[in-house]
């Protein structure tokens, strides 16, 4: 090797330690989140390190005045998300004022649907795309699980601030649903089959009010709509025969948690949370049931495993087994069996599942 190529070589390993130090070192960085157009901070915005190869990871939060603090290598790509904000990338420098710019969404509008009032709990709605690749009607079942497409028959969207109840709304969301059949089950009873808009089912309490106010149902403690449509299980005739149910449930039949001894089901360091009108129980053996947010006991404790409720349906399983979350040191678990199965929220059986799940 000559020596002007040794000094090549020399050379450009030099330059490559200068800079994989200068990769390598460390700055903190301080800054500010606001919105763009009025300034405000935008309280709670997360700051990320952003990677092509692996997962991003949450860096820091931003305070009430909108700042954040965070040590990343001086080249990091950072990303800064806040919902009803389009995301926002930035390079790591000593100080950084982010503005992120509003991402075309409305928080939750005010509802109205078949000319009622509803209490749907959705964070934020979007306009329309003008690519296709959503419609307004997909986000309005996102937002009412009960309700599927076909079910809508008009959707109007206005932009503009309206005060209802000395509460200001960004906006209105009108929806028109057509009549479907309803399968009524009362405390597990069926009721027959009644014939009604579907959107009058829909909302946070909107099966609750419809059985309460409407069907004359006395001490309603819960009631949930599911579109039979969307349970893709082994359904039964039972379920065929309308495209909705109400399931209903009463305080006449069912003890309180306190009066039959059982307990609620320990979850993240503490009682279940109450999920779908819905909380775990369990017996002295450790199987699971499930009582109402007011503690009583609709489905008693049978289940070797039983996941929350979500949309009227909850996966449990009568065997399995539990495995440690590998590098836990014994402190975590998952469930493993093979015979998963769904049920209602009154406890009946529908439909086995194909895999194992955990």
């Amino acid at each position: 090797m000559k020596l002007t190529d040794t000094k090549y070589v020399i050379i450009c390993g030099l330059m490559l330690l200068v800079c994989i130090s200068i990769y390598a070192r460390n700055v903190s960085v301080c800054g500010r989140v606001v919105d763009k157009y009025n300034g405000e901070p935008l309280i709670g915005a997360c700051v990320y390190a952003a990677y092509t190869d692996k997962k991003d990871s949450l860096m820091a939060v931003a305070d009430t005045v909108g700042s954040f603090t965070v040590s990343v290598p001086e080249n990091q790509l950072l990303r800064f998300q806040y919902m009803g904000y389009k995301d926002t990338f930035a390079l790591a420098k000593s100080n950084l004022l982010i503005e992120l710019a509003d991402g075309g969404e409305w928080k939750n509008p005010l509802w109205i649907i078949d000319s009622v009032i509803a209490d749907v709990n959705y964070p934020d709605i979007w306009y329309q795309s003008p690519f296709g690749d959503i419609t307004l009607e997909s986000l309005v079942c996102e937002a009412m699980p009960v309700l599927r497409e076909d079910d809508i028959e008009k959707v109007h969207l206005i932009d503009s601030t309206i005060c209802f109840g000395n509460i200001l709304y960004t906006g209105l969301c009108r929806v028109d649903t057509k009549p479907t059949t309803v399968q009524v089950i009362v405390d597990g009873e069926n009721c027959g089959i009644i014939t009604e808009r579907a959107g009058r089912l829909a909302g946070e309490t909107g099966a609750i009010k419809y059985a309460s106010n409407i069907l004359r149902i006395d001490s309603v403690v819960d009631a949930v709509a599911i579109d039979t449509k969307k349970l893709l299980l082994i359904p039964t005739e039972y379920y065929k025969k309308a495209e909705k149910m109400l399931v209903v449930t009463t305080d006449h039949h069912y003890p309180s948690v306190a009066e039959s001894g059982f307990l609620p089901y320990q979850y993240d360091n503490g009682d279940d949370y109450v999920s779908d009108g819905r909380y775990r129980i369990v017996d002295s053996d450790g199987r699971i049931g499930y009582a109402t947010a007011n503690n009583a006991v609709i489905i008693p404790p049978r289940f070797a495993f039983g996941f929350p409720f979500h949309n009227g349906l909850a996966r449990v399983t009568n065997s399995g087994h539990l495995e440690t979350v590998i590098g836990s040191d014994g402190e975590y678990h998952y469930w493993v069996s093979n015979s998963w199965y769904w049920i209602d929220k009154m406890g009946n059986r529908l439909g086995m599942e194909d895999e194992t799940e955990r």
